[in-house]
């Protein structure tokens, strides 16, 4: 970016644009425990400048700046994942967009609600709450990610079980366009806005989504106690097919409740078998119904055991907290993988092999966002101080993602690291499509450059294949001294 530009933007945004070192360095990374000196060995992850517009003209100003002197532009919010989807690889500018946030309107007619996107999913089902609404569905990290941010993701979580994804749930959507022409958006419409459902920042800046709510109703949570994965599986097949759907189903293996127990913030007694959290919304005359159909279901079952509601309620208090066990840290590395539910026990004795070949312990939670699919947490324990004892467990990452690949899955998400596995997430038709629609809607590629439809020549799949395989033999060989 030329010297003139950058002068104009601060000229523009006054305090709300710096170019300060301090701040640009505090946008140069996400939730993503890596170590700096690698990000600045293989990226440039710093901006030249941070600006925060408060509006959609402001935005499209912006863009059209950008698009005419071909400066890379990263619209960045919540910045909740790990994939480096909101950092920049190519410095340019970072928006940041947590000015543009608010309810800007309920239709109570349609059950709706239009609410501009960097609002996050709590302030949201916060406000409709008190209108005794509620959202539909929320991602795992509600409190603090946005709703632009997960129509820009997958957008499976909590609720999608019973209402599908968050974009099955979307009317219209306003976009600025990397030429900075403001856009709206609608399902009729061609192109249709299926279109941004994870394209991660990479086709436009959401300013603005109308999505569909649900009337408040009451809650009702069962947490039950199984022996293993398979039965888990049995368990979780026989809730998804009954009668009354559930709104939700999270499930943990024996690691995850050891791990809770060992650091103080488990509700159970036991560090063995699987936990099953099953949770349902209706009337109070419905849950009735849900409960003694479940009550009729465990006599049927002798190995299914139910916990005290207590317990349930605490779990489900704490579904957004999954990643609390990072206090076993200092850091944690791990994959998420969305993959067949059919596929679990196979998935989860591949696990156990690879702990056991490499002499770490894997800790597993899901959440089961489909009749058909669950998206997977696999996680370890690190020390992103340590450079090489870090270097050697990221080899680990690939290898829970290799595990996910044989049993059916891809990773959930893109952004930047995990562009080596874009094979794996798309088809070879699947690939030619995104790629044509960025180069038609972005030719000069300045909308947040270096993810998802290539990948940078450091992180070749070739090369990251070889590369992780070395450091996986190295980690094996020394796992002893760890």
């Amino acid at each position: 970016m030329n010297k003139t530009t950058l002068l104009s933007i601060k000229e523009k945004f006054g305090t709300r644009a710096s170019d300060s070192l301090m701040e640009r360095e505090l946008y140069s990374r996400d939730l993503a425990p890596v170590p700096s000196w690698l990000v600045k060995l293989l990226f440039n992850a710093l901006p030249e400048i941070v600006v925060r517009p408060a509006s959609t003209k402001e935005i499209s100003e912006l863009m059209k700046l950008a698009w005419t002197e071909h400066v890379p532009v990263t619209p960045r919010a919540g910045a909740t994942t790990v994939f480096f989807n909101t950092v920049p690889v190519k410095g340019g500018i970072v928006m940041d967009l947590n000015l543009i946030k608010g309810i800007v309107a309920v239709d109570e007619e349609q059950m709706t609600v239009t609410v501009r996107a960097a609002t996050t999913w709590g302030e949201l089902e916060e406000y409709l709450n008190q209108l005794n609404y509620a959202c539909k569905s929320v991602p795992s990290s509600a409190p603090a990610a946005t709703i632009g941010g997960w129509l820009c993701m997958m957008g499976y979580g909590p609720g999608s079980l019973k209402y599908g994804s968050l974009m099955s749930q979307v009317k219209a959507i306003e976009v600025v366009l990397p030429n900075g022409r403001v856009q709206k958006y609608s399902k009729e419409m061609t192109p249709s806005i299926d279109r941004y459902a994870a394209s991660e920042g990479t086709l436009g800046i959401i300013t603005e989504i109308e999505l569909e709510i649900r009337a408040l109703t009451s809650m009702k949570h069962f947490l039950f106690h199984v022996p293993d994965i398979e039965h888990a599986l049995l368990a979780i097949k026989n809730f998804v097919g009954r009668k009354t759907i559930p709104y939700n189903i999270h499930f943990s293996d024996a690691h995850y409740m050891r791990t809770m127990k060992d650091l103080g913030m488990a509700h159970w007694d036991t560090k063995c078998g699987c936990l099953i959290s099953v949770d349902y919304e209706g009337s109070v005359e419905e849950l009735s119904a849900v409960e003694a159909d479940i009550d009729m279901y465990m006599k049927s079952d002798t190995l299914l055991t139910r916990l005290p509601d207590a317990v349930a309620e605490k779990e489900w208090d704490e579904r957004f907290r999954s990643i609390r066990l990072k206090r076993g840290g200092p850091s944690v590395l791990g994959g998420e993988v969305w993959m067949p539910i059919k596929n679990l026990p196979s998935y989860m004795r591949d696990l156990e092999q690879m702990a056991n070949r490499y002499g770490v312990e894997l800790i597993t939670y899901g959440h089961v966002v489909s009749p058909e699919h669950t998206t997977m947490m696999t996680a370890l324990f690190a020390d992103e101080t340590s450079a090489l004892k870090y270097m050697l467990d990221l080899s680990l990452v690939k290898k829970i993602q290799d595990a996910g690949y044989r049993n059916g899955g891809c990773p959930y998400g893109v952004g930047l690291w995990n562009t080596p596995y874009i094979r794996r997430i798309y088809n070879r038709a699947g690939l030619k499509r995104i790629r044509e629609r960025k180069r038609t809607v972005d030719p000069s590629d300045i909308m947040n450059p270096g993810k998802i439809y290539q990948t940078p020549f450091m992180l070749n799949a070739v090369h990251f294949h070889i590369s992780m395989e070395i450091l996986a033999a190295v980690r094996k060989v020394f796992q002893k001294g760890w």
